[in-house]
């Protein structure tokens, strides 16, 4: 008997998205951080293979015009590299036109650590009654609200980090992209349940300019979209700078966790 998340794969186009541009401690020439070796592998060969464990075909990597060729060179057959301008909300576009696929899986590329039982559950989350799921993960930082008088702490548990992969049905993407802007986000539900515009599980919108700030599940918020969460996974942290490979490090088990130390507590 064929299981729901056996359906669901076969039904799913991974969609890997290469965008976040090379930052302050990354190797010297690494154009985009996926392409950033750790434990001897560059870590969009090891998402390839988290994808490729959990049963899916072979993903359309949707890169910028920079980090392409390289992303072209490294993964050869494995997978399908396009080039895309406008930021994310260009680079969506451009997965629609080049898919046919009911169900997308977006997983961003920095991410490249998240563990297949993440993905496995953000696939067994699929129903009719969703239209897209989520991974998301409990915050540890504390969190301050700022405001003319000074600040004001939030509850953190009413918040959680948004991760990927992220499953959306094409028709939901479709409306989403057709926003011209998107919501704001304030609370969040327990995992397993689901998202609406009143109860959100979100926090950590883009900086940047417009195009950097999209986030298609904001968008899928604005226009009524059921979206439900799984549990994520602290090691799906966004690999894109110094401080976030020596924690891809750490979770891999090549580095030793220092942070209590006080001459890195001052450097920080």
């Amino acid at each position: 008997m064929t299981s729901v998340t056996e359906q669901t794969v076969g039904a799913v186009r991974p969609i890997v998205l290469a965008l976040a541009p090379p930052a302050p401690g990354l190797s010297e020439g690494v154009v985009a951080p996926c392409l950033e070796a750790v434990g001897g592998a560059r870590l969009i060969e090891r998402l390839l293979d988290t994808l490729a464990e959990a049963g899916l075909v072979s993903p359309l990597v949707i890169s910028s015009q920079s980090a392409a060729p390289a992303l072209r060179a490294l993964l050869g057959e494995r997978a399908r590299v396009l080039p895309s301008s406008g930021g994310r909300r260009g680079a969506l576009a451009l997965a629609l036109a080049e898919t046919d696929e009911d169900l997308l899986l977006l997983h961003d590329a920095e991410r490249a650590l998240t563990p297949v039982s993440v993905v496995s559950a953000v696939l067994d989350a699929v129903a009719d009654e969703v239209d897209a799921v989520l991974p998301v993960a409990a915050l540890t930082d504390s969190v301050k609200a700022v405001h003319a008088h000074g600040l004001r702490n939030i509850d953190r548990s009413t918040l959680a980090g948004m991760q990927s992969p992220r499953l959306l049905r094409r028709t939901l993407l479709e409306r989403a992209l057709a926003q011209p802007g998107r919501g704001g986000l304030e609370d969040s539900p327990d995992p397993g349940s689901e998202l609406d515009l009143d109860r959100v599980a979100a926090r950590g919108s883009r900086a940047g300019s417009p195009q950097e700030r999209y986030d298609e599940i904001l968008a899928a918020l604005d226009v009524g979209a059921r979206v439900r969460t799984v549990h994520g996974a602290h090691s799906g942290v966004a690999v894109l700078d110094w401080l976030s490979l020596w924690q891809a490090q750490i979770s891999l088990g090549l580095a030793r966790d220092t942070s209590h130390r006080h001459g890195l507590a001052r450097q920080a």
